[in-house]
């Protein structure tokens, strides 16, 4: 028996009923390249949401280059990896950082999962299950590129906002991630774009165009725009003083786009079509059983 029938043995004898109960909403977030702005957009997104009342915990899967701890000048104790193997709870690892925005340190890796004898991994799935119902939303940001993990996490989300800038080279790594996503799944993820450090409104809606076009004649794949970060140097204070902008610079352009982008973003989530959630559940199991049959 694998590990992903033995997830879903598990959440019958629970008699999980995903359909009935709230689900917090899986959302990757990434980039083509690094070096675009990819987690201080999901810091100030979350704080945003957070802002008109959601309820958002961060989950930092990129495991190369972890920067969330750093943005908001925390130092996490422990990591999922203390779940998998020192038998920590979830309420251990979930870290709080500025404003009470709540932050999970990932390091681990799929095969990390795939790994797990069934007793280990149905103890993570007890407490991966608590945050289910404990957020609304449940943020990953991931490493930047294209990755066989990356892939995967965002096959496995409910959507992905992918975070690019004006730069062709950020443009054409964006459009080949979202190329290969396409290729790798049957399904087409939903998709949507966010351009950062744009230096004019035309900049940045030219931007958005050309991401769009492509998608649209290349792959057939429709692809949304939440909305604009301008450049600002309110947002390189607030990295070198570690605390994020929206906190620090409430008044800032790059702050009041980050509203925009919410307000953009929530009224879509009341289409009848857009209600389906995965889940956090639904997520790891998706993880699991891609992992198993690679």
């Amino acid at each position: 028996m694998d590990q992903a029938q033995s997830l879903r043995e598990y959440m019958q004898r629970f008699n999980v009923d995903q359909q009935n109960n709230h689900s917090a909403r899986m959302i990757t977030i990434t980039s083509g390249k690094g070096g675009v702005g990819k987690s201080n957009f999901t810091i100030n997104f979350a704080l945003g949401l957070q802002a008109v009342g959601k309820k958002v915990v961060i989950l930092d899967l990129d495991l190369s280059t972890a920067n969330i701890n750093i943005l908001m000048g925390i130092m996490p104790r422990y990591s999922l990896v203390d779940v998998l193997y020192q038998k920590k709870t979830i309420w251990n690892v979930l870290e709080q950082g500025v404003n009470g925005i709540e932050y999970i340190s990932g390091g681990f890796e799929i095969q990390d999962l795939i790994n797990l004898d069934q007793h280990t991994l149905l103890f993570f799935w007890s407490q991966i299950q608590e945050l289910q119902t404990y957020a609304d939303f449940i943020l990953l940001d991931t490493g930047a590129g294209i990755s066989k993990e990356l892939v995967d996490f965002i096959v496995a989300s409910d959507e992905t906002i992918m975070v690019t800038t004006p730069e062709p080279t950020s443009i054409a790594d964006s459009y080949a991630v979202i190329k290969t996503v396409h290729q790798y799944t049957n399904q087409s993820p939903k998709f949507n774009l966010v351009v950062n450090r744009a230096q004019s409104y035309r900049e940045a809606v030219e931007t958005s165009r050309a991401m769009k076009n492509a998608c649209s004649n290349f792959l057939n794949l429709p692809l949304k725009t939440l909305g604009f970060l301008m450049e600002d140097a309110h947002v390189w204070k607030s990295v070198r003083s570690q605390t994020p902008f929206f906190i620090s610079y409430p008044n800032c352009e790059a702050s009041k786009n980050i509203k925009q982008i919410v307000y953009a973003y929530l009224p879509d989530l009341d289409k009848p079509s857009s209600i389906s959630t995965k889940g956090i559940r639904g997520f790891f199991e998706k993880i699991l059983t891609v992992g198993k049959s690679l």
